[in-house]
């Protein structure tokens, strides 16, 4: 509390931690009118909270996930993993107990990479710099883990993220392009050029040591996660998702796919490698015909944009459903 005297007002004021008031006395040949005006000229919101995430924020992370991608976010899916994997570290910001925002970022490629992910900021409080201040404070979490770098994706459409990871010294390293497509049934389209067939991680490992350029930069990518195509992250991979290889004289081929729960259903997301057009098409042709057999009616494709320029030589896949550009960050450490 402070009070003073000046040109006959007696002005008291006092500051809480969230807004500023103060209080006015006009004073009058001697005598206090006591006109008190309570005047508010500083308002600033509560600071939101920093914490870690807690199981009991999951109702809220749910709602959150209500308005990103349209309802179909696939964050609800993994939050639970979050909670139960040493690996991650995922952070939230509280307002009044309530989450507004949050983020994970998780310990990936033997401890050499710290992969930032699940950035989500409510939709009533987007623009206010919450996802910055998320940002920062993971990458200071990276660094006390001595990661030797830290690597996050962002679609290539939306301005911000992008604008978020330049900001933290981030740079684009590698593009893919994804689509998705649905089905009531299956069309009768194929391309055998290749025969691709399930193979095993030493399968793998042979293809991608005789076609040392089919994977850029050596790094597979899963749904949304990418990781360094090491032997030991080739075998994990191996028992919790599908392998298709191929290769003649024509080409060669690699596909990852896994079946990933949505809330539209099921759907088969893949990654297609391929060395041209011909390995191209005969791995889409083989992940279309896997999809089919296993009843599964949505594919989610991710592949190298030189690709794109096939849809429109394919009946069925003229119309996408959705699509957009996918861009890996990287900042060295």
């Amino acid at each position: 509390m402070k009070g003073e005297i000046r040109f006959g007002r007696l002005e008291i004021g006092f500051e809480s931690s969230s807004t500023s008031y103060c209080f006015d006395t006009t004073v009058f040949h001697g005598h206090s009118l006591f006109w008190f005006s309570l005047m508010i000229f500083r308002v600033s919101e509560v600071v939101p909270q920093l914490r870690v995430l807690k199981k009991d924020d999951i109702p809220d992370i749910i709602e959150i996930s209500k308005t990103t991608w349209n309802g179909h976010d696939h964050l609800p899916f993994i939050i639970n993993d979050w909670l139960e994997n040493s690996s991650c570290h995922p952070f939230v910001l509280d307002q009044s107990n309530k989450v507004i925002a949050v983020a994970n970022v998780r310990i990936i490629d033997n401890g050499r990479t710290a992969w930032m992910e699940g950035l989500r900021v409510h939709s009533e409080y987007r623009l206010k710099g919450l996802a910055e201040r998320l940002t920062v404070h993971l990458v200071e979490v990276a660094k006390k883990l001595n990661v030797k770098r830290i690597r996050l994706v962002t679609s290539g459409d939306n301005i911000a993220p992008i604008k978020l990871a330049a900001g933290i010294g981030m740079e684009p390293v590698v593009e893919y392009a994804v689509f998705w497509k649905g089905f009531r049934n299956y069309p009768k389209w194929s391309n055998n050029r290749i025969e691709l067939e399930a193979a095993n991680s030493e399968s793998v490992l042979f293809l991608m040591k005789q076609h040392p350029n089919l994977v850029p930069l050596n790094a597979i990518i899963r749904h949304w996660d990418i990781f360094d195509a090491t032997k030991k992250k080739i075998r994990e991979l191996e028992k919790t998702s599908c392998f298709l290889v191929g290769s003649n004289e024509l080409g060669a081929v690699l596909s990852l796919g896994v079946h990933h729960s949505t809330s539209a259903g099921s759907e088969w997301c893949f990654s297609l490698f391929a060395t041209n057009n011909d390995s191209f098409l005969s791995g889409l042709s083989a992940n279309l015909q896997y999809a089919d057999q296993n009843g599964l009616r949505n594919l989610l494709c991710i592949h190298l944009p030189e690709y794109t320029s096939l849809y429109s030589k394919i009946s069925w896949l003229r119309r996408r459903n959705h699509e957009l550009r996918l861009i890996l960050h990287e900042l060295v450490l």
